[in-house]
């Protein structure tokens, strides 16, 4: 966190409602009621949201859809106003919201890349330094010069987002555009994005990429039913938001903070847990710190607390990051169990090569009935075991991944 106390977004009690009409008609008719008869509901997209982020700080916001997460953003932008509650923000906002926000389709790209720069209060002069920058950027060629109207919604993309990135922001908001595009400007936006944070922006960021979040923001929030769910660690916030989600209820996910200070999060009915982890070597030693690719059996006994046909078990690791590595489950594989008698204790056994670079690593475990385990969810553990992978055979070796490469040589 690169945060140096100062409040530069300020969230206090935040409200915003709408009133939805059920025809045409009854706008009108609710017009001459004089507030003696109600045409319309309420729907509610945020209520009593409060939070503030200092300066230096990265936040992504996370949440189901229709949770509230653009609402919060557009109120944040000033895009919105608030039905109650108030928002404060210090330093110049630059925004990449829905497709078509800020831009006028009948403009060419240049004529909208000059009318943004107004809204933000630079000067054609000041434009004109920077449009050959964001022109390169976005890399539409000769489409600079046509009605956007005419772009697709990646060239659309490529362009907004140079725009918002070359205004000097103080903050950068960004909803989900991180992710659209080709892979080549995906690379580009995020390191530009990087390049940003690094020189002091604050970036919030709605993003449904847990990867992206963990390795992007300090800290999550998470959005559920226009409340703020959880506020915290992204890597633990993310961790509750997949119990929530496959969990029928929230009484069913629990949150134990381990003696590492880091907060295990267990969701599932509990009609069948993981009773035991264990890291074996090639000799079935047990192990708690292995060498990169060094032979190992990942083995997981789960205990049947009722009948349980077709059973499904998986694993992920991540790193100390909370990145994904590798994650599989037995369903890809034949030998995975149909039905599962009450009572049962399975044991999975999972061999591999430890392929991976130096350093510490989770897994996160589940079991289930459906391959996703949202239809029968009865145990997902984050944080269910640790262990260390230290480079000691392969020293010319450094990264995330031992692809095990063969080196050729040949003079002309």
């Amino acid at each position: 966190m690169r945060s140096d106390g100062e409040i530069v977004i300020s969230v206090r009690h935040l409200a915003k409602s709408y009133r939805i009409f059920g025809h045409p008609g009854d706008r009108l008719k609710q017009a001459v009621s004089f507030g003696f008869r109600r045409f319309y509901r309420r729907f509610t997209a945020l209520e009593d949201v409060s939070f503030d982020i200092k300066k230096g700080e990265t936040v992504g916001i996370i949440g189901r859809n229709g949770s509230g997460k653009s609402t919060l953003l557009q109120l944040v932008c000033g895009i919105l106003k608030p039905s109650g509650g108030t928002v404060r923000v210090s330093g110049r906002v630059s925004a990449l919201l829905e497709l078509g926000a800020g831009f006028n389709a009948e403009f060419t790209g240049r004529e909208n890349v000059y009318f943004h720069g107004t809204l933000m209060g630079f000067t054609k002069a000041q434009m004109d330094q920077r449009f050959e920058d964001i022109a390169n950027f976005a890399d539409i060629g000769e489409y600079i010069d046509q009605p956007v109207r005419t772009y697709s919604s990646g060239m659309f993309v490529r362009l907004a987002f140079a725009v918002a990135v070359h205004v000097e922001p103080d903050i950068l908001v960004v909803d989900e555009a991180l992710s659209v595009g080709d892979v080549v400007f995906q690379h580009k936006s995020k390191k530009k994005v990087q390049n940003l944070i690094d020189a002091g922006a604050n970036l919030l960021l709605v993003s449904h990429d847990r990867n992206l979040i963990v390795s992007t923001c300090d800290r999550c929030i998470l959005m559920h039913k226009g409340r703020v769910a959880m506020d915290g660690p992204s890597s633990e916030v993310f961790d509750y938001y997949h119990a929530m989600e496959s969990a029928k209820s929230d009484e069913q996910i629990s949150s134990n903070r381990l003696d590492s200070g880091r907060a295990q999060v267990v969701s599932g009915s509990g009609e069948a847990r993981v009773v035991d982890i264990r890291l074996l070597g090639a000799n079935s030693n047990q192990l708690g710190v292995l060498e990169v690719g060094m032979p190992i059996v990942f083995e997981f006994l789960v205990r049947a607390f009722r009948a349980i046909p077709k059973l499904v078990f998986g694993f992920v690791i991540r790193d100390r990051f909370g990145q994904s590595v590798f994650s599989t489950n037995t369903s890809r594989f034949e030998k995975s169990p149909v039905d599962v008698p009450a009572g049962a204790e399975i044991t999975f056994k999972f061999s591999l090569r430890a392929n991976m670079g130096a350093g510490s690593y989770s897994v996160s475990s589940f079991v289930a009935g459906s391959i996703d385990g949202f239809d029968s969810n009865y145990e997902s553990r984050e944080l269910a075991f640790f262990f260390e992978v230290q480079n000691v055979s392969h020293p010319l070796f450094a990264g995330t991944a031992w692809l095990d490469p063969e080196l050729t040589v040949q003079s002309q």
